[in-house]
C-alpha cells in the first residue's frame, strides 16, 4: 500500500482544485492507497525565515513553533506527494508555496529526506489559454523542485475551470485526473 500525501492549496472549500482533490482520494482510495489530504489554506503554517537553523546538525524540524513541526513526521513517511492549486497571479498559490518552502528544514547531510520520491501536480486557471493562465510557470516551478528532489514525475494536470463548479464540468480535465490516478497507482 501507497501512503499519498496530497496538497491542496485553494482557499476555497468547495471549490475547483477540490473537486480534482477529491476524484483523486476517490479513485486511489479504491485502490487500496492510504490517502490523507493536507487543505494548507486551514493551517497555520508561518513563512521560511532563512535562518538556516534546520542545517545545523540536521534535525529533521524547524526552529519555529508551528504546525509545521507536526507535520514533517507524515511528510517523511509519505511515498507519493499531490500538488494541487488554483493559478493565481502566474503561479501556484501562496498556500501552496508557503508549505513548499518550510520543506527547506527536511535538508539532511548530502541531500533532502525527500529524494527520490514520487510527485504529481494539478492545476487549474480561469483564463482558457495555457499562455495566458500563468501555468506555465506553476509547472516549471514544480518541474524545478522534483529535479531538485532527484524524484520522478507521475504527471501534471492542468485545465481552465474559472467558475465555481467548472472542474466537474471540465470532462477533459476529469479524464485526466483519471489518468494521473493510474499513474499513481502503479
Amino acid at each position: 500500500m501507497k501512503k499519498v500525501l496530497i496538497l491542496n492549496g485553494s482557499p476555497r472549500k468547495k471549490g475547483n482544485t477540490a473537486v480534482l482533490v477529491e476524484k483523486l482520494s476517490k479513485i486511489l482510495e479504491e485502490s487500496n492507497n492510504d490517502v490523507e489530504i493536507f487543505k494548507l489554506n486551514d493551517l497555520n503554517i508561518k513563512p521560511c525565515q532563512g535562518c538556516f537553523w534546520c542545517y545545523k546538525d540536521f534535525p529533521l524540524k524547524c526552529v519555529q513553533d508551528d504546525v509545521m513541526n507536526t507535520l514533517y513526521p507524515t511528510i517523511l513517511e509519505t511515498d507519493i506527494f499531490v500538488f494541487a492549486s488554483p493559478v493565481y497571479w502566474y503561479n501556484y498559490s501562496g498556500q501552496l508555496k508557503l508549505f513548499i518552502d518550510r520543506l527547506v528544514a527536511l535538508h539532511v547531510k548530502g541531500g533532502h529526506a525527500l529524494d527520490g520520491k514520487k510527485f504529481a501536480s494539478m492545476f487549474v486557471y480561469g483564463n482558457s489559454s495555457v499562455e495566458g493562465s500563468g501555468v506555465q510557470n506553476a509547472i516549471n516551478s514544480i518541474k524545478y523542485l522534483i529535479h531538485y528532489f532527484k524524484g520522478e514525475n507521475l504527471g501534471i494536470v492542468h485545465g481552465t475551470a474559472e467558475n465555481i463548479g467548472d472542474a466537474a464540468k471540465n470532462v477533459q480535465l476529469l479524464a485526466d485526473v483519471r489518468e494521473l490516478a493510474e499513474k499513481i497507482k502503479t
